[in-house]
């Protein structure tokens, strides 16, 4: 499986918001928000040699029942409107076989944890091609966060659970 290659050319969307991208003009994360950070030992995907390095700017996280890719320090970033901010967030399981699914059985939620907010559950999963030469499949879906603070977000496909915290500025 060539993951990581694939993680790094699709995910470009959060270089288009530039105030995200520039530490000088991000917010500090709040001590109450215990983000996901980058751990060692690194998550291996499947078919890697070694992990994703975090001074790219992401990792990966989870275990080979399901894993997704996140930004090293913590913070969602995308493109920003006037109802949240919103990227792609791809699903990875190891010796997936998602493009033979319909319906697709992921479930993804988002729950503010600094705020009493109503959980959020992505509408739409749909798949996308991985690899140098495409032959293999994620989960692709369009996440956004519709305001500042501290969210949980939960994938959970057949049973098999991974969540993160994120800081959304």
């Amino acid at each position: 499986m060539r993951t990581a290659a694939l993680i790094i050319a699709t995910f470009t969307l959060s270089a288009l918001d530039a105030d995200a991208a520039d530490p000088a003009k991000q917010t500090p994360i709040p001590d109450h928000c215990p983000v996901t950070l980058p751990t060692e030992p690194l998550y291996v995907a499947p078919g890697e040699e070694k992990a994703v390095d975090p001074a790219r700017g992401i990792f990966l996280y989870g275990t080979d029942a399901l894993f997704t890719q996140l930004a090293s320090d913590g913070r969602w970033t995308g493109i920003k409107s006037a109802t949240g901010t919103r990227n792609k967030s791809a699903w990875f399981r190891k010796d997936a076989q998602w493009g033979d699914e319909r319906p697709y059985q992921l479930v993804v939620t988002a729950k503010r944890i600094d705020a009493n907010r109503p959980m959020i559950t992505v509408p739409r999963v749909t798949n996308m091609l991985v690899g140098k030469e495409q032959q293999e499949v994620a989960m692709l879906l369009m996440l956004e966060l519709p305001e500042r603070g501290c969210w949980e977000v939960t994938g959970n496909y057949k049973s098999d659970y991974l969540s993160f915290i994120v800081w959304l500025d």
